[in-house]
């Protein structure tokens, strides 16, 4: 006996063995048999009805002791793989020959009495079928054609064209449907009405007919194979037995018969054409053939104008593409270049807004370049961190629902609904990302798509909805998909892109070594200024130095200030230029890191400024240890003496004092620090004088005084600039807080090392 449906695992539909359920539908006869011996392996049980014996007595015979003389060289001589009409025990039948398992399988089906004869008209049928299709302009009035010539040839009450989403589920584009009858034409079936497996045989074996869905399974004998253990595989068989839980679906929807042609395009499933009977209704093979054949040339129809519509997208793609890198992509800056064409690089893909996360070449901290309507640079940079976690492969990355898989976007379904994203350095994440808002609608779908679940002897079972209504979804949250042509367009951009950055950099190459050559000769440059210019100004200081002592007491009191100032001038004038010198060195300094003992610093520069804090009263507070950080401990020594001198000269009051010291981990930041993701957060105060707020920046700028040259013990004015462009070199940085008469808070930050 075939096992039972029961006894199969139908607890997950889509794990169905719907090939092997070991049984035909009772409208034909079955025979499986060696290809050498030709003797009999596998009957159906209702051979007797037919073949005038039953399985026991054919099994083991040869075929030409079962069958009429001569039935299968006639079948074996037919050129197609269509039916050919046989006499068997005086009755009409339509034979259909094919393999499965080493086995040759023949199929009969007795001829309804108007159907005798079918062959001689089948081309007849396909000439029908395909006449009114030629009047049809447009794909939809051609499923439409179709729709109502197949209905028309088969009788049957209904006839839809449903499409497959790229999900799977599906939707009737067209349909053709008896008075009286319901409509389905518009709703939506979830994919799981027809699963994984389903799909493949649809493929595989593109004519499925159900002629009865109340008729009993006929059992193969014997039910298993012996080579392989299982029953005789029916992916190719016409009188393929059908799932217990189709059929109970096809009931629940009032179906009688259906009968199914597939739609391929390029060997993929494309659709159906799905066909209800309200009552059971056979059709013959020679008009099911007649069908098939109008659903290859209906694929091939379709299959040319998605390729028209596919070649006039590419085309407009290309053309978009062309015009976003030809004209400015290869200028110095890439990002102000594709900024100035933001309208096509979101027409690229039909996005609202663009970002574009291209590192070094976006400008300074890799801010992204954000183009229409996006998320914002913060929200960017987190999406791209998790992308980078995610996404690995050179794919395109692509949802229609961003928010159910990158929940802190989940709220923004109004500009980031639908996100496709291409990374475009695999070392480095630089992507760009496309942004498609929230587009609310209504799927109608026939009845609800989640399917029940009810409990049976051993396990739970899914059982098909028990009605097809049409119910309404209300989709939100969800931009309108991606289409592959859409993923294509971003990979051909990232291409573009990749290609662009390369030139930029060889660009930036070239600028470079034009850069290294120009500070050869500013290296040469600031050794004349050394030699050229510093000796001669040593040599005024000694000479004012000696008229001073050998004839300052013949100079009188005019002539020695004069000589005051001429020293006063010269030893400025050298200071200046050894301030010059050294800002101009420090775009081409390669900073020594290692982890340096900051309180060790302080406490060098506390020790040389020592005379001159002491000759100014000034005390030096060190609330607590100062910690150890990497550094190049040489130039961040310059830094602190810096800030610490600066701080104890530009002081008026008693009692004169310098604060150093810093702000850890996890401690309160002050206001203007809490965007400062640095560890630590050093800080030099003092009670002077104080900066106004409009003065804060220009104190960095290189020679710029707020006060006399003589004031406050003199000073180059290039300090402060000199240490800011330290702080930065080592990734941090340095700013002032400060109002008249309250004083000043210089703080800085070091970066996190030496960049890769």
């Amino acid at each position: 006996m075939p096992p039972s449906v029961s006894d199969a695992d139908l607890s997950v539909c889509d794990r169905e063995p719907i090939h092997l359920l070991g049984g035909i539908q009772p409208r034909g006869v079955l025979v499986a048999f060696q290809r050498d011996t030709q003797a009999v392996a596998v009957v159906s049980a209702n051979a007797d009805a037919l073949l005038g014996a039953g399985p026991d007595a054919l099994l083991g015979k040869p075929l030409s002791g079962v069958l009429p003389h001569g039935l299968l060289a006639r079948v074996e001589a037919h050129a197609g793989p269509g039916p050919v009409v046989v006499e068997v025990s005086g009755q009409h039948c339509s034979a259909l020959l094919h393999e499965s398992d080493g086995l040759r399988v023949l199929e009969l089906e007795p001829l309804a009495a108007g159907d005798v004869g079918a062959e001689e008209t089948a081309l007849g049928a396909v000439q029908r079928l395909v006449s009114p299709l030629a009047r049809a302009k447009g794909t939809v009035a051609l499923l439409q054609e179709a729709a109502d010539a197949v209905r028309e040839l088969i009788g049957y009450d209904r006839v839809m064209v449903y499409r497959f989403h790229a999900d799977f589920h599906g939707e009737v584009v067209a349909e053709s449907v008896r008075e009286g009858v319901d409509s389905f034409m518009g709703l939506h079936y979830p994919a799981s009405d027809i699963p994984a497996q389903a799909r493949a045989l649809y493929t595989r074996n593109p004519v499925r007919l159900i002629a009865d869905v109340n008729a009993k399974v006929v059992g193969l004998v014997p039910p298993v194979l012996p080579g392989t253990r299982r029953p005789l595989d029916l992916s190719g068989s016409a009188l393929r037995g059908v799932s217990e839980v189709h059929l109970e679906y096809l009931r629940n929807m009032g179906v009688g018969a259906s009968f199914s042609v597939s739609l391929l395009k390029d060997g993929q499933l494309w659709g159906l054409m799905a066909c209800h009977h309200l009552t059971p209704r056979t059709v013959s093979a020679a008009r099911r053939q007649a069908c098939e054949v109008l659903a290859r040339l209906l694929s091939l129809q379709l299959s040319a104008e998605e390729r028209s519509l596919e070649a006039a997208g590419q085309a407009r793609r290309a053309a978009l593409l062309n015009a976003l890198v030809l004209p400015g992509l290869g200028e110095r800056s890439p990002a102000k270049a594709l900024e100035a064409q933001a309208p096509l690089l979101m027409e690229l893909t039909g996005a609202h807004g663009i970002a574009l996360v291209l590192g070094v070449s976006a400008g300074p901290e890799a801010s992204p370049l954000l183009l229409g309507t996006t998320p914002s640079a913060e929200e960017v940079r987190a999406l791209v961190a998790w992308l980078a976690q995610r996404t690995p492969s050179d794919e395109p990355f692509h949802v229609d629902r961003l928010g159910a898989v990158y929940p802190p976007l989940a709220s923004r379904a109004d500009v980031a609904a639908g996100l496709l994203a291409v990374r475009l350095d695999p070392s480095v994440p630089h992507y760009a990302l496309w942004f498609r808002p929230e587009v609310a609608r209504t799927v109608t779908w026939a009845g609800n798509p989640n399917k029940p679940v009810r409990p049976e002897p051993g396990h739970e079972r899914l059982r098909p909805r028990a009605s097809f209504d049409a119910w309404r979804e209300e989709v939100r949250g969800a931009s309108m998909p991606w289409s592959a042509q859409d993923l294509e367009a971003a990979r051909a951009l990232r291409g573009a892109l990749v290609g662009v950055v390369l030139r930029h950099a060889e660009e930036l190459g070239r600028l470079s070594r034009e850069l290294a050559r120009s500070n050869a000769e500013l290296d040469a440059f600031g050794g004349t200024v050394a030699h050229d210019l510093k000796e001669p100004l040593r040599g005024i200081l000694q000479y004012s130095s000696f008229l001073q002592e050998d004839f300052g007491a013949t100079l009188g009191e005019d002539g020695r200030q004069q000589l005051d100032a001429l020293a006063w001038l010269a030893k400025r004038t050298y200071g200046l230029l050894d301030d010059l010198f050294e800002f101009s060195r420090l775009g081409r300094l390669e900073l020594s890191w290692a982890e340096a003992d900051q309180q060790a610093l302080v406490e060098d520069v506390l020790m040389t400024l020592g005379a001159r804090l002491e000759e100014g009263r000034v005390e030096v507070r060190l609330p607590r240890r100062l910690p150890t950080v990497a550094c190049d401990a040489v130039r961040i020594r310059q830094v602190w003496a810096n800030l610490i001198s600066n701080a104890a000269k530009y002081q008026t009051a008693e009692p004169r004092w310098v604060e150093v010291g810093f702000v850890g981990p996890g401690e309160a930041r002050p206001e203007a620090a809490r965007h400062v993701d640095a560890p630590y957060l050093f800080y030099v105060k003092d009670p002077g004088i104080g900066i106004a707020p409009q003065f804060h920046e220009a104190i960095f700028e290189l020679f710029r005084r707020l006060h006399p040259a003589q004031a406050y013990g003199g000073g180059s004015g290039a300090g402060l600039a000199i240490a800011r462009r330290l702080v930065s070199l080592h990734g941090g940085a340095l700013w002032v807080d400060s109002a008249p008469g309250q004083g000043s808070t210089f703080s800085f930050t070091l970066g996190k090392g030496p960049r890769p």
